[in-house]
């Protein structure tokens, strides 16, 4: 009778980070579809888990077990290339064998680094003040609003790196691009849509006014007494013009603190569209053919897509406090 199939490198991962939190044998093998004397076998040596299943094939080794935790501790949330690892480590091996070695770890993957602003101990505190005040909030009567670029030649900032599972993700500051592209502003309240409007690049307070009359004055007609309007702190959303404007529409304003995207729904919304818009590597040969796509795949959201998002604001909260105001999975 053969051996049970190995546990692949993401079930191992799943089966670590399973581990450090208590789970029992049987939650970990139910985690990843795997019998619990294979979870048993991988967790009495993870270190030798493929060392065990391969010794006894396939040439020697070229790199000592010493040297392959120095591999693993260099490349541990680092975005160092295999090339960089290796010309660092003096290794006389391939790039391959780096990989490996790091694949073999079970703890660290290729991952996207992240975006977000550097928060400061204030940013915080203002959001943890932010969710205090608002979590019995209900959140199906606010409407979400952001702007976003989209370029032709595909999404901002792909850059990846080295992640250990077992760490804190790393994080690289936003950054303005240039080339051919357009810039869109949306919003939507539970389950309904504003209409998409194309914005300039460099819009000022008195064309977002004009924008936003366009676009969120009529939905508020009646519901000025229910309903709340969210904009994050750009210079044109908190100009003293801006606020007389919505206040002279009665429009309520809901304070968003800063520095806080991963609070914002239609944050996610944008990610949805990216991958839809850009999918398998498309790119766009004129602005004008990106529009019509952009425009396409908002009309394409479905109601229950933007009630599922709003139901995580909840989620959202929570987390905030958990991390003592620090940014979120979101």
């Amino acid at each position: 009778m053969g051996r049970a199939p190995r546990l692949s490198l993401a079930q191992q991962a799943q089966v670590n980070l399973a581990h450090q939190m208590g789970c029992s044998l049987r939650a970990m093998a139910r985690l990843v579809k795997k019998s619990r004397s294979a979870i048993r076998r991988y967790l009495d040596d993870p270190v030798n888990y493929w060392k065990k299943v391969d010794c006894a094939r396939g040439r020697p080794r070229k790199l000592t077990t010493r040297d392959e935790r120095t591999v693993i501790r260099t490349a541990s949330n680092s975005p160092k290339s295999l090339n960089d690892i290796r010309g660092q480590l003096k290794l006389d091996v391939s790039k391959t064998t780096i990989f490996n070695i790091i694949q073999r770890s079970g703890t660290i993957v290729s991952q996207k680094m992240k975006k977000a602003p550097r928060m400061t101990a204030d940013h915080k505190a203002k959001r943890l003040d932010f969710v205090k005040a608002n979590l019995s909030r209900k959140w199906d009567t606010v409407l979400f609003s952001d702007e976003k670029k989209w370029n032709l030649d595909g999404p901002d900032g792909n850059r990846h790196y080295w992640r250990d599972l077992r760490k804190d993700p790393l994080l690289f500051s936003r950054r303005n691009f240039g080339g051919g592209s357009l810039m869109v502003w949306g919003g939507f309240c539970n389950g309904k849509k504003m209409k998409l409007q194309f914005v300039s690049t460099r819009e000022t307070s008195a064309s977002y006014q004009s924008t936003l009359q366009k676009a969120i004055v009529p939905f508020f007609r009646n519901k000025r007494r229910t309903h709340t309007f969210q904009q994050d702190n750009a210079s044109i959303h908190r100009s003293i013009s801006t606020q007389n404007s919505l206040k002279a529409q009665k429009i309520k304003v809901l304070e968003w603190p800063a520095i806080s995207p991963d609070l914002n729904p239609i944050e996610n919304l944008w990610g949805l569209m990216v991958r839809r818009v850009y999918r398998h590597g498309r790119q766009y040969n004129t602005v004008q053919e990106l529009k019509d796509a952009v425009e396409a795949e908002w009309d394409a959201i479905t109601a229950a897509e933007l009630k599922t998002l709003v139901a995580s604001m909840p989620n959202r909260m929570f987390e905030v406090i958990q991390k003592n105001g620090g940014e979120t999975s979101y």
